[in-house]
């Protein structure tokens, strides 16, 4: 028999064995394409069953189901999982098609240094731990593109980051819908605008409610140009992902940020694992510690959201952080975070900067000492330097 009649019949079987959706399931599952853009048209009304079949093709390709083109139960359980409220680009499968298009239309910012705001929080999160959060998911970006973010207090900023109940006037499509469903949206550029849904139960752990640091890495993502991506693995993947031991970004992640703004001016892309962002909450008092507490008082953070990253010769990376370190293995696999004294005794927390010399062998670490004044330049510039006693050097 020959391979497409044998395919016809399939497809023939599996209909004729797949029951009927209820009317009102096909009519919440047209609303749903139609609101992330899998029909050519809004807003038409009822579709026809070709229409509604293609729609449905679209859709599961996008999400890696087997495209039938039917309602069934795997579909439908699909569409009900938590995903970005933004759509999908009329179901685009091809990674270089959605990347051009967002260069087309627009869809990048004309300048390589941004500025964002967060604009409130959920009240049941403390907001060091927040500010924390979104930090981290802005450096995300910037660490592998030319992109640099400082946070704006107060005033205008590029992007806005704002928590919403239900329907926020920006249009009944945008309306959130509580707990599940759309967690959150944002806007390409120009409007720098990202919302989150309030009545889902944010959190700055791994293991419970909605990990506001991977969602709002992802919405960060729209505002700086980028659709959804169907790459699984992918943080622009429209669908909500826990955070992992794994990369954050994936290829796909890098190569459409890149597409847009570049590579890192200085150095290569820095690829960081899930496991290090898990614990937002346990490192306030590193990061609001007495002299950090008065750099946070300009307007513009110049410091990132790790004090120090760097790497040795086997290719591993080190990431410092107030009194902790990781080590993060070539292949992506990270320590638990260690305690900075026992590896090089005497060494104050919070270093502003770290590196690795090939000729000696040897970890060097500087220390600003007017970390108290705030400043407006960035990167810092280091009024002294003070390099560790030759015994505190790292021998491979």
């Amino acid at each position: 028999m020959a391979a497409p009649l044998r395919a016809a019949l399939a497809l023939g079987l599996l209909a004729a064995a797949q029951p009927a959706p209820a009317p009102g399931q096909r009519r919440q599952a047209e609303l749903f394409l139609e609101k992330y853009g899998y029909f050519r048209e809004r807003g038409t009304g009822t579709h026809s069953p070709a229409e509604f079949s293609k729609a449905l093709r679209g859709f599961q390709r996008v999400t890696h189901l087997p495209p039938s083109g039917l309602l069934d139960a795997p579909t439908l359980h699909q569409m009900a999982l938590p995903r970005c409220g933004t759509d999908d680009g009329h179901g685009r499968a091809a990674p270089a098609r959605r990347r051009r298009s967002s260069a087309q239309h627009g869809g990048r910012w004309p300048k390589r240094q941004l500025t964002y705001r967060l604009v409130n929080r959920p009240p049941y999160l403390p907001q060091h731990g927040v500010r924390l959060a979104v930090r981290a998911a802005f450096q995300l970006w910037s660490n592998v593109s030319s992109l640099l973010f400082w946070e704006a207090q107060d005033g205008p900023a590029d992007i806005r980051l704002t928590f919403f109940h239900g329907d926020h006037n920006d249009g009944l499509n945008n309306a959130f819908d509580g707990p599940g469903g759309a967690l959150a949206h944002a806007f390409l550029p120009r409007r720098g605008e990202a919302h989150f849904d309030s009545a889902e139960r944010w959190s700055l752990h791994s293991g419970k409610g909605r990990n506001l640091f991977i969602v709002v890495a992802h919405e960060v993502g729209h505002t700086l140009g980028l659709q959804h991506s169907p790459v699984k693995s992918a943080l622009m993947s429209p669908y909500y992902k826990k955070l992992s031991k794994d990369f954050v970004l994936s290829w796909d992640d890098i190569l459409a940020i890149q597409s847009l703004y570049g590579k890192p001016s200085k150095g290569s892309a820095i690829q960081l694992p899930g496991k290090v962002f898990t614990h937002f909450q346990d490192w306030n008092t590193d990061l609001y510690s007495r002299d950090r507490q008065q750099r946070s008082l300009s307007t513009y953070y110049c410091h990132s959201f790790f004090d120090a990253i760097t790497s040795d010769g086997d290719h591993n990376l080190y990431i410092f952080k107030g009194s902790h370190y990781w080590v993060v293995s070539g292949s992506g696999n990270a320590s638990e975070p260690r305690a900075l004294q026992p590896r090089w005794p005497g060494l104050p927390a919070g270093i502003d900067a770290c590196a690795w010399s090939p000729g000696t062998g040897k970890f060097y670490f500087f220390k600003d000492p007017g970390a108290g004044i705030p400043s407006m330049s960035c990167p810092r510039s280091w009024d002294t330097i003070h390099e560790l006693p030759q015994q505190l050097g790292y021998h491979p």
